[in-house]
């Protein structure tokens, strides 16, 4: 059987706008801490009430600029559905601030760890680019972000890490043998949206980057988690607060 990969004639159902009178600047989070400190940092919060397919969406300033923050569901499918509304509303410029679990030593709860490119175990990134494709951030957006991660570090002891991420739809399917050899290729952790929505930003021609503080462990031959430690609390807030930064500054 001769595999041919279909998807390239024209989109039949169209995304559209999810949000009026929406900025070109977003924080895309996915926990209560992130899209708390957000919440805190902006100025003249506005709560989208009717933006249905997110858990919830703000709209503030920060610096001056107006920047709205999505709180998406989990995973690849839904988060690709509320990148896909943003960008039809006027979104231009993305940051995602997540959580991941290290797969390589060395890298430990609540340090940071910036993706460079994504290894693809999720299913939503191929309705948009061929198999072969391998999914990076905007060059700008994580020279940026890197840079003022660094900053707001300073002197505390938080790694900061670059390299591959991978994503995955089955988060209680990240078997040994997969964290041992994926560790091998580079790459540093484990979540399950980054590779699909480098995909779709590549493909929508927007640009997008991704920062991630570190959850939990798994190459240790268990799972030791830090998930409402205090160290993951810390490091999510200050990438917030980074990618803010950013944001203002584009």
């Amino acid at each position: 059987m001769v595999f041919v990969w279909l998807g390239t004639g024209r989109e039949v159902v169209k995304p559209w706008p999810g949000l009026e009178r929406a900025p070109e600047k977003f924080l895309i989070v996915f926990t209560g801490i992130g899209l708390g400190h957000a919440e805190e940092l902006l100025e003249s919060v506005e709560v989208v009430e009717d933006c249905t397919y997110v858990y919830r969406a703000l709209v503030g300033n920060y610096r001056g600029e107006k920047i709205c923050v999505l709180n998406p569901y989990f995973g690849a499918p839904a988060s690709v559905f509320a990148l896909e509304l943003a960008i039809a509303s006027g979104g231009r410029y993305f940051i995602m601030v997540g959580e991941a679990g290290a797969i390589k030593e060395g890298i430990h709860i609540g340090d940071v760890i910036l993706p460079t490119w994504a290894l693809r175990e999720e299913g939503t990134s191929y309705h948009y680019l061929p198999p072969e494709y391998t999914p990076r951030p905007s060059e700008k957006l994580l020279s940026m972000l890197e840079k003022e991660v660094r900053r707001q570090i300073g002197k505390r002891r938080i790694g900061v890490f670059r390299g591959g991420v991978w994503t995955t739809d089955a988060p209680f399917r990240e078997t040994e043998d997969k964290v041992k050899e994926y560790a091998k290729r580079g790459i540093l952790g484990v979540e399950m949206e980054s590779s699909a929505l480098m995909s779709v930003a590549e493909f929508r021609g927007v640009e997008l980057a991704v920062a991630l503080a570190v959850s939990d462990e798994l190459y240790r031959g268990e799972w030791n988690v830090g998930f409402g430690s205090e160290k993951l609390r810390r490091a999510e807030e200050l990438l917030v607060k980074s990618a803010l930064e950013v944001l203002a500054a584009l």
